[in-house]
C-alpha cells in the first residue's frame, strides 16, 4: 500500500489526462481529414467532451490478423474473467482482450444474497428491505429490476464461485467487521476468499494471500482450461457494427499492428473511469475533492469501455451526478471518536460509515480532518466492535472472520505503523497535540474539554451521538489520526437493464453488446451503498457471469438458480 503513504492532498490531481482510448462504430462516418490518425477523435469545435467528438475508422491496411470467436470480452478484472469462463461453460468461442500485462484485481469484499456459506453459518437477513434500504439510499434514481435481479441470482452465483476457488485450494468465509449500530446498519452479507493458511491480520493495509487476488487468478485457470484465450498487452480499440446497427466484433493491439475480433456479442468489463479527470469533471466534480486515488494496476481505470461505447452509440447512464466509493483508506483509522477540523472545533456525528465521513471533511477547513482518542482509545474499539455498537471501514477491521472478534494487538502493530509513517501523532498534553496537528490550541483544548463534559453527561446535546461511542480522552498519551479520503472506485457506468445489454439515447439496446462490473449504471446513485460491503464486486461476479451465459446463446434467468426474495 505504498501508494498511500505517497499521495500528497490532491496530489494526484496534478498528474494529466490519461489517454483513453477512443473507438466508435465502422458505419456512418463524416469526411475525415487525411492527417487525423485513426482511432483518435476528430476535430469539433462544437462538442464539449473529448468522447463526443467522431472517430476514424481504422482501416484495413491498419489490420495485421483477424480472429473469429463467438465471444469477445474487454478487461481481465472479475467481472471479466467470470464473463469469459461462464461463456465458455456454455460452448462459447471466447476472446479475452486486456490493455494490461496480466489479469486485475482488487480488493475481496464481495456481496452475495443467501449463499451456501452463509446458510452453513446461520446468517439470515431479510433480503427485500435491503434492496428497500438500497433504493432509498439511491432515493430510486436506479434500474431497480436490476437490483432485484442481483438479490435473486447473487447467491448462487457466489455458490459457483466457491466451487471454483475450492478446486484451487482457496477457502471462503463472511466478514464480521460490518457496522451494527441502530441508525447506520451494515447488513451480513460479505464474503471474502483467502488461501488456505492466510494470515487475516491485514497490518497496516498488507496482507498475503487474502481477497480477490486470490479468486481472480483461480478463475483466469479455470477460464483457459475451458479454451478461453487471453490476448494481454492488447488494448481494445473500436467496437464495430454492421449497417443494421449490430455489433459484429472489435478491433484491438496496438496502431500498426491491429487485430480484428469479429463475433456477434462483446462484453464491456473495463472498469470505471477514476483515473480519468475529464470524465469525472463531467459525471461526479465532487470525486474531484478526494485526497488520494488508490488502484491496481495503477490509474488504469481511464473509462476507455465507456468512451468506447458512447462513441459506438451508446449512453451513459441517466442520473448525474455519479455516485462514487470514497473511503479513508489512505489515512489512519477513523473510528467513532472525536473528529475535529483544522481549526480544532468539532463539526459532526462521528457515527456514520466511511463514506459519509469522507465526504463530510472535504466541506470543512482546507479538506483537513482528524480522529481524537487518548491511551485507551484502541480498548474501547474493541469493547464496541465486540459489542455490536460500531465497525465498519474503517472504523473495524478489513478481514475481520466471522465469529473470531476484534484483534487488538493486530490494531495496536497498525497503529504502531501508523505513528512512524506520520499518520497518527503522538502527544502527552492535548496543548502539545494541537501544536503538533498546527491547528489553534485554544480552540483544540476547549473542543476535548466540551467532549469529555459531553462523556460525563453520557449525552451529546451538540451533535446527537450515541452515548455508548462517547469515551473519555483524559489520560496520556493522546492521540491524533489524520484522516485521508481515498477515490476508489467511479459508480456510474453505461445506460443497461436486464438484458445487461448497453442501451442508446433512446433507451434501446444495441444488439450484441454488453456491459457489466463497473463499467455498468443504472446501479448506483448519489451514493455508494455501504450498508452492503463489497457490492460493487458482487455486482461484477453475479453480471459477469449473468452476462457471460447470455452472450453464449443461453438464458440466465433459467440456468441460474433463485432464492426467494
Amino acid at each position: 500500500m505504498d501508494e498511500k503513504t505517497k499521495l500528497s492532498r490532491r496530489s494526484f490531481l496534478k498528474t494529466g489526462l490519461a489517454g483513453a482510448a477512443a473507438a466508435a462504430t465502422a458505419v456512418s462516418f463524416p469526411a475525415i481529414a487525411a492527417e487525423t490518425k485513426e482511432g483518435h477523435p476528430l476535430p469539433n469545435e462544437c462538442t464539449q467532451w473529448s468522447w463526443e467528438k467522431p472517430v476514424k475508422p481504422i482501416p484495413d491496411k491498419q489490420i495485421k490478423n483477424t480472429v473469429t470467436s463467438d465471444v469477445v470480452v474487454i478487461g481481465a478484472g472479475l467481472s471479466g474473467i467470470a464473463a469469459a469462463l461462464s461463456a465458455a461453460e456454455f460452448g462459447a468461442k471466447v476472446q479475452l482482450v486486456e490493455k494490461n500485462s496480466t489479469w486485475a484485481a482488487r480488493g475481496g469484499h464481495i456481496t452475495a444474497f443467501d449463499s451456501t456459506v452463509q446458510k452453513r453459518m446461520g446468517i439470515k437477513n431479510d433480503y427485500r428491505q435491503i434492496i428497500r434500504d438500497w433504493i432509498a439510499w439511491a432515493q430510486g434514481r436506479v434500474d431497480e429490476r436490476l437490483l432485484w435481479n442481483f438479490a435473486e441470482k447473487s447467491g448462487a452465483c457466489m455458490d459457483w464461485a466457491v466451487g471454483i476457488g475450492e478446486k484451487y485450494g482457496l477457502k471462503v468465509t463472511m466478514w464480521e467487521g460490518y457496522y451494527k449500530g441502530p441508525d447506520y446498519t451494515e447488513y451480513p452479507v460479505t464474503h471474502f476468499f483467502h488461501e488456505e493458511n492466510a494470515d487475516l491480520s491485514y497490518v497496516y493495509g498488507n496482507s498475503t494471500g487474502i481477497g480477490n487476488v486470490t479468486l481472480v487468478p483461480a478463475l483466469e485457470k479455470e477460464a483457459k482450461s475451458k479454451g478461453v484465450v487471453f490476448n494481454y498487452g492488447t488494448p481494445a480499440v473500436q467496437i464495430l457494427k454492421d449497417s443494421s446497427g449490430k455489433v459484429t466484433g472489435l478491433i484491438a493491439g496496438k496502431q500498426g499492428k491491429y487485430t480484428k475480433f469479429l463475433a456477434p456479442s462483446v462484453i464491456i468489463a473495463t472498469g470505471d473511469y477514476a483515473s480519468n479527470n475529464e470524465m469525472k469533471k463531467c459525471f461526479s466534480p465532487f470525486s474531484l475533492k478526494a485526497d488520494a486515488q488508490i488502484y491496481f494496476p495503477n490509474k488504469c481505470n481511464t473509462g476507455d469501455g465507456l468512451i468506447m461505447a458512447m462513441q459506438a452509440g451508446g449512453s451513459m447512464q441517466r442520473h448525474e451526478p455519479h455516485a462514487a466509493v470514497i473511503h479513508l483508506e489512505a489515512g489512519a483509522a477513523s473510528y467513532g471518536f472525536l473528529h475535529v477540523n483544522a481549526e480544532g472545533r468539532r463539526f459532526k456525528n462521528e457515527d456514520v460509515n466511511t463514506q459519509s465521513k469522507s465526504c463530510t471533511k472535504e466541506l470543512e477547513p482546507e479538506g483537513i480532518a482528524w480522529t481524537i482518542y487518548d491511551r485507551d482509545g484502541l480498548t474501547e474499539v474493541k469493547k464496541q466492535v465486540d459489542a455490536n455498537l460500531g465497525g465498519g471501514l474503517f472504523y473495524g477491521q478489513m478481514w475481520q472472520p466471522w465469529g473470531k472478534g476484534f484483534n487488538l494487538e493486530v490494531e495496536k502493530m497498525t497503529q504502531e505503523a501508523h505513528i512512524k509513517d506520520g499518520k497518527v501523532l503522538v502527544a502527552n498534553t492535548i496543548e502539545e497535540l494541537a501544536r503538533k496537528m498546527n491547528v489553534p490550541v485554544a480552540n483544540f483544548t476547549q473542543t476535548v474539554k466540551r467532549y469529555n463534559e459531553l462523556y460525563a453527561m453520557q449525552d451529546d446535546p451538540d451533535y446527537g451521538k450515541r452515548k455508548e461511542l462517547l469515551t473519555p480522552i483524559i489520560n496520556a498519551p493522546f492521540y491524533a489520526g489524520k484522516l485521508a479520503s481515498t477515490l476508489l472506485t467511479m459508480c456510474g457506468g453505461l445506460r443497461t437493464d436486464s438484458r445487461l445489454l448497453v442501451l442508446d439515447g433512446k433507451g434501446e439496446p444495441i444488439p450484441g453488446l454488453y456491459v457489466v462490473g463497473a463499467a455498468q449504471g443504472e446501479f448506483f446513485a448519489n451514493d455508494y451503498p455501504t450498508i452492503c460491503p463489497g457490492i460493487g464486486h458482487g455486482r461484477c461476479l453475479t453480471f459477469g457471469r449473468m452476462a457471460g451465459i447470455k452472450a453464449a446463446g443461453k438464458d440466465p434467468y433459467k440456468v441460474i438458480p433463485s432464492i426467494k426474495i
